[in-house]
């Protein structure tokens, strides 16, 4: 992940660019550093020295999830900006050091949630908050495909030794949960920017969610599950279906959403976007020559427009304070076998 973000701050330069590179494998550090800033980068094995550099303004933070929250609390604490991958952190507790951290130190903390910058999914949020679906009813987001990887990579450079960089996703401690922790973060957070497009970006707040958990193709590797299906109700009365998994793919892209209104539906992926309204023969369809890894790129781009121009943050702490509650409600509903009330403060369950 280190290399993704990395070519998506080379993609926007000179507005923002590579000061310097931690990472507690110098070799590794450095054949970053030799790759997207031809060396020019400075490379530091200990996260303090780098944060005492003067020179930088901000820290991008792709680290594995356990080591987040202390990353973004030392940051804030250092008068850094933050960017961070998700999750945020992985605990309640750590959300709270974490905001008191940024409001202490008054920097800005953007969430790595790539997905939101998407071209189908900002066009879906102004169709929302224009009205094009009226009141919506339902919402469902996809985040599926079949990982193989987790089972076969093994990377030339070891994040310890005896252990790949995928080893920790398979250790409950770093990895803070399983697969929807993980990549079902996505989808999360997909469901809930769809939701508040249709309340003028205002938050429509989570108030329920009950889940199941399996793990069906990763049984003798991960100790969590590799498929969950999850289900939300919002404050408005719309319901919220979020479906991830490692164990299966299809056809179609591995993300996808579908939103329901009281006029049409609009269902998308990474590269469309189908509206149909309700009593049309035929729907319209809008493609964009667009990959995936472009959506990385406008994050970087956004982080900056946050920090330079006082854009207004599309994924903030909030934002990801509310995913990880989301997430952490669904994580008991599966362990209780209930359905999860959601409190208004998204610090606690």
């Amino acid at each position: 992940m280190g290399h993704v973000h990395a070519r998506s701050w080379t993609a926007n330069a000179p507005r923002g660019h590579i000061t310097a590179v931690f990472d507690v494998s110098e070799e590794r550090a450095r054949a970053l550093s030799d790759q997207h800033t031809g060396g020019k980068a400075r490379v530091y094995r200990d996260l303090g020295s780098l944060l005492a550099d003067p020179e930088i303004d901000a820290i991008d933070i792709c680290l594995p999830h356990h080591l987040h929250a202390d990353a973004v609390v030392r940051a804030a604490n250092a008068g850094k900006h933050v960017m961070c991958e998700k999750p945020i952190c992985l605990t309640f507790d750590e959300l709270k050091l974490i905001r008191r951290a940024i409001d202490d130190a008054g920097v800005t903390f953007v969430a790595a949630h790539n997905n939101l910058f998407a071209l189908p999914l900002i066009e879906a949020r102004r169709m929302i908050g224009e009205g094009v679906l009226g009141r919506l009813h339902h919402i469902r987001s996809n985040e599926v495909g079949r990982n193989s990887s987790m089972r076969t990579r093994h990377a030339p450079v070891r994040l310890a030794a005896g252990e790949s960089t995928f080893a920790w996703r398979l250790d409950p401690a770093r990895m803070g949960g399983a697969e929807l922790l993980d990549t079902g973060w996505h989808g999360a957070y997909r469901m809930l920017a769809l939701a508040a497009a249709a309340n003028d970006e205002q938050e429509d707040r989570p108030v329920e969610v009950v889940a199941l958990l399996s793990n069906y193709y990763m049984t003798e590797l991960l100790p969590g599950e590799d498929t969950a299906s999850v289900l939300v109700r919002f404050a408005s009365g719309a319901q919220g279906v979020l479906v991830t998994s490692w164990a299966f793919g299809g056809p179609m892209p591995n993300w996808q959403f579908e939103v329901a209104g009281q006029h049409g539906t609009l269902a998308g992926n990474v590269t469309s976007l189908v509206h149909a309204a309700h009593g049309w023969a035929s729907a319209a369809e809008r493609s964009w020559d667009t990959v995936h890894g472009e959506t990385y790129v406008r994050e970087v781009t956004h982080f900056l427009d946050v920090l330079l121009d006082g854009a207004t943050s599309r994924a903030s702490w909030h934002h990801a304070a509310r995913t990880l509650q989301v997430i952490r409600g669904a994580y008991r509903s599966a362990e209780e076998r209930r359905i999860i009330p959601l409190p208004e403060d998204p610090t606690s369950l």
